[in-house]
């Protein structure tokens, strides 16, 4: 039997449990039929080769978290796996047989230069967002000292490592052994201790709804943390670099929620949605993009718009090919190529 015949077989029962979501139906499919064709791809590559017993293990802890998954029976979580699912797969094989193989983020070094930035353009401001319930709660799990040390963690992780953190913090109930098996294989050699493993384990282990909104906490503080490295900023990127902040153009309210991290600086402002998954990406968040893009526009300025998805670059892609919202103007960053937040 073919060494990956045991996960094609646990992806059809991820694929299942997933459909169950009928109003994620056409989106579980395409990403499923992308995932399918690159478990295909994947075992034809890899044939009989033989693979060391680190890969092994490897490839038994993501059984076991996928499996974790499907008793978990939660349909929505399963969605997210089956985009993670078959990467995970092909980068731990990549990563045992051909480790110089493996994609790098070609612009974590490219933050350069001494610009600065400067006063925001006249008739554009950002407020703290009113306190509510919600505020409130979610205050506190940014606040949390987990957040930080992983946040640096992954502005200065490479793709792959980026990806294993990823199925960590989407695990029901990931452990030690699992994160072990999956950092042997990679070039950074993480260990129990490192800030990328002890945060990632601790978000996987929360309660689902607990687990979700620390998710989304630690996409916007990886964000905002990759701003702040850029040149312009540095020296006053505390001020500069926000969080949960409103937007308005000459006193009036210009988007209907809170951006989840913005760039107030001039001479272009920026204003980011961030996500988990390409599945947060809707056509209602596109459109409140372009409508502030629009607003600020109306009175002669020019602000970027951008979404960061913890995701990968073809699970995005997937998802904008069925999405009709406007985004010509929307700058997409995925979980691949995090470290252009920090070019500008």
């Amino acid at each position: 039997m073919s060494h990956l015949a045991p996960h094609q077989e646990l992806f059809k029962q991820l694929v299942t449990l997933g459909e169950s979501v009928t109003d994620a139906l056409d989106y579980t499919q395409l990403i499923s039929t992308n995932g399918e064709g690159e478990l295909e791809k994947t075992l034809t590559a890899l044939g009989e080769r033989e693979l060391s017993p680190a890969a092994h293990r490897g490839l038994d802890a993501l059984r076991a978290a996928g499996e974790r998954v499907v008793t978990a029976n939660d349909p929505h979580r399963a969605i997210d796996w089956i985009a993670t699912y078959p990467r995970l797969l092909t980068t731990l094989l990549v990563a045992a047989l051909n480790p110089k193989g493996l994609p790098s983020d070609h612009s974590a070094n490219s933050a350069s230069g001494s610009s600065s930035a400067t006063r925001l353009p006249g008739g554009i401001a950002f407020t703290d967002a009113p306190p509510d319930g919600r505020a409130v709660v979610y205050a506190g799990i940014q606040g949390d000292p987990i957040l930080k040390p992983l946040a640096h963690a992954l502005a200065a992780a490479s793709p792959a490592d980026r990806l294993i953190a990823r199925a960590l913090m989407g695990d029901p109930e990931p452990d030690v052994t699992t994160a072990a098996a999956f950092a042997a294989l990679l070039p950074s050699q993480r260990g129990p201790s490192d800030p990328l493993i002890v945060g990632a384990l601790a978000i996987g282990g929360k309660a689902a709804q607990s687990n979700a909104q620390y998710r989304g906490a630690i996409v916007e503080a990886t964000a905002a943390e990759i701003l702040k490295r850029r040149p312009a900023l540095v020296r006053d990127a505390e001020r500069m670099v926000r969080r949960e902040r409103r937007f308005s153009v000459d006193g009036a309210s210009a988007d209907p929620h809170p951006f989840d991290v913005t760039v107030e600086a001039g001479p272009i402002p920026e204003l980011w949605d961030c996500k988990w998954g390409a599945r947060g990406i809707d056509d209602n968040l596109l459109a409140e993009l372009e409508s502030a893009r629009i607003r600020a526009a109306g009175v002669g300025v020019r602000i970027a718009i951008g979404i960061v998805a913890f995701d990968s670059a073809a699970t995005v892609a997937a998802r904008l090919s069925i999405v009709r919202g406007p985004r010509g103007q929307t700058r997409m960053i995925t979980l691949d190529t995090l470290s252009r937040l920090a070019a500008g």
